[in-house]
């Protein structure tokens, strides 16, 4: 049995940059659709309970392997909207994850 594999992200928008935000959040559906990435939640981050400062959100996206987030990420159309990414977020962190068996 093949389980998927997750990808975690979070992130702040940079108020900023928002039209560069923009840009990148029209442009990802379908590349991610086109690796298999299907989005299973969006969550709105309350608070930090440890007092750090925390993200505006997280994101969980469903793969079917590691090997789709790596095409994801290498993929040409991804990496021309990667400066939009970087200016349209004031922190961004992604992780993969996986289910333990």
């Amino acid at each position: 049995m093949t389980l998927p594999v997750f990808l975690h992200i979070e992130a702040t928008p940079n108020p900023k940059e928002m039209e560069a935000l923009q840009n990148y959040l029209s442009s990802v559906p379908p590349i991610l659709h086109k690796h298999g990435g299907v989005t299973i939640a969006t969550y709105d981050v309350e608070r930090s309970l440890d007092g750090a400062d925390s993200p505006a959100v997280f994101i969980v996206i469903s793969f079917p392997s590691r090997t789709a987030i790596d095409n994801f990420f290498a993929d040409h159309d991804y990496q021309n909207i990667v400066p939009s990414r970087d200016l349209g977020f004031s922190h961004l962190r992604f992780y993969v994850t996986s289910e333990r068996i």
